[in-house]
């Protein structure tokens, strides 16, 4: 069973774009479908569909976060291009930087091309805790949510959570555009952002900024 939110992410009705950052990977998503198999309280697979638009002429690629250190071998980074893409490691360019995976594109996109991709990140390690998904905009933004008349969505951000049927949270929320402090305080109950299934799926009605994150908030049971 699941249930599915739609709508209430911060920014609704203002322009789509804000300014990015100056160091902001040079495209924007139309879609991103994030979906999350949980086991235990470990987010174990993660996987990742995009519709990338370049802002600029050139682009080869787009990088995502590896989060665990790399040991100079490619296998080692817990991150696969699915479908459409080359995995290539990009280290930082100082000692403890985190290392990048990039998903390079087959060709090098001009402004306004679109490419879609999908990739796929990993994390083994079933004793760590996690407390939300979190989609960090290090790009130019995402478009706002639609979907078709089946309730499959076809544009903006959506993420998915599949929790663990034997590890459920106590409560689930989503949130946009807080702080690592404020998303942690959960809504009065009845509050539209609260989830109640082991199945929970959000897409941002608006469109998501530059610079801001977007995600869904676990708060485990007390043991």
């Amino acid at each position: 069973m699941g249930r599915a939110a739609a709508g209430g992410g911060a920014g609704e009705g203002v322009p789509a774009r804000r300014p990015p950052s100056r160091g902001a990977q040079p495209v924007f998503a139309e879609r991103m479908l994030v979906r999350v198999v949980m086991c235990r309280r470990t987010a174990l697979h993660r996987l990742t569909e995009r519709t990338l638009v370049a802002c600029r002429d050139g682009v080869e690629g787009y990088d995502v976060h590896a989060l665990t250190g790399w040991t100079g071998d490619l296998a080692d980074i817990p991150v696969k291009a699915i479908w459409n893409g080359r995995l290539v490691a990009v280290a930082g360019e100082h000692p403890g930087d985190p290392v990048m995976a990039r998903l390079r594109f087959r060709k090098k996109l001009g402004q306004g091309e679109s490419y879609s991709s999908v990739s796929e990140a990993t994390d083994d390690r079933l004793d760590q805790e996690r407390e939300w998904i979190n989609v960090d905009v290090d790009h130019h933004g995402i478009a706002a949510g639609a979907r078709d008349g089946k309730g499959e969505p076809v544009a903006g951000l959506t993420i998915q959570v599949n929790f663990d049927a034997g590890c459920l949270p106590e409560a689930c929320w989503w949130y946009a555009e807080q702080t690592e402090h404020e998303r942690l305080r959960r809504p009065a109950a009845g509050d539209p952002h609260l989830f109640e299934d082991g199945f929970v799926q959000h897409t941002f009605a608006g469109p998501c900024h530059p610079r801001e994150g977007y995600g869904i908030v676990f708060r485990w049971p007390q043991e």
